[in-house]
């Protein structure tokens, strides 16, 4: 006789850079397992491998998780943990004024992605030339160390990674069609100030956030912390 499968409930929850809604179930022992081993790692690679892994499972819409962005990625883990493990995170935060350490507990039902505009991914680089961009997929930021990422190149070479097309009055060239070299020399040929433009939206990339707001145990201080990232809810 087969033993029983026990069932899980299913919720539903934004993927912000999509703006579609899919339907998830928590995740079970042998993907807490995969994340845990991961975790001891300390391998950000293997982690990432590992929360992408528990997210393919766990969600039952068709989306290539390789394509979603950090973000994404995030929002997604962030619902899954809470459903799976409990919607409270308990932290420790020092305080400003005396240094003493609180403990703060955050419900992660209260943690909203930001609204992501599709009309932000348009620069127009001047009056007739432009570029549609989109933000950086996990599979990209995998390719480049934190080292690389700090470097000229490391960033020249994610941007040109995120352009999509090319466009004047006249016609539009999807960047995946054209050789890589050509797409380099268009962004090369940028001026300073219209490179700046570019620049600016991957400096400004929507990011997963929370502001806590707490009193000291210690002096009764009134502290303000941002959370930003998945680490910072769980550290």
């Amino acid at each position: 006789m087969a033993l029983p499968i026990v069932s899980s409930s299913k919720y539903t929850t934004l993927v912000p850079s999509l703006g579609i809604t899919v339907e998830y179930r928590p995740y079970v022992v042998k993907e807490e397992k995969i994340l845990m081993i991961a975790m001891e790692s300390k391998d950000q690679k293997q982690i990432v491998r590992a929360i992408k892994e528990v997210i393919k499972g766990c969600v039952f819409d068709n989306i290539d998780v390789n394509k979603l962005t950090t973000l994404d990625i995030e929002v997604l883990f962030l619902r899954l943990r809470g459903k799976s493990v409990g919607e409270r995170a308990d932290l420790r935060f020092k305080c400003d004024s005396c240094e003493a350490m609180t403990d703060v507990s955050i419900n992660l039902d209260d943690v909203q992605p930001p609204v992501i505009s599709a009309e932000s991914k348009n620069i127009m680089i001047n009056d007739s030339v432009g570029i549609v961009v989109r933000y950086p997929s996990i599979t990209d930021m995998e390719k480049y160390t934190e080292k690389q990422l700090a470097s000229v190149d490391g960033v020249m070479n994610l941007i040109t990674d995120c352009i999509e097309s090319i466009f004047d009055d006249e016609n539009v060239h999807i960047t995946k069609d054209e050789k890589r070299s050509d797409v380099v020399d268009f962004v090369d040929g940028l001026t300073s100030t219209q490179f700046k433009k570019v620049a600016e939206f991957f400096q400004d990339m929507p990011a997963l956030t929370h502001d806590v707001r707490y009193n000291c145990i210690s002096c009764d201080a009134v502290n303000e912390v941002q959370l930003k990232g998945l680490t910072s809810f769980f550290m």
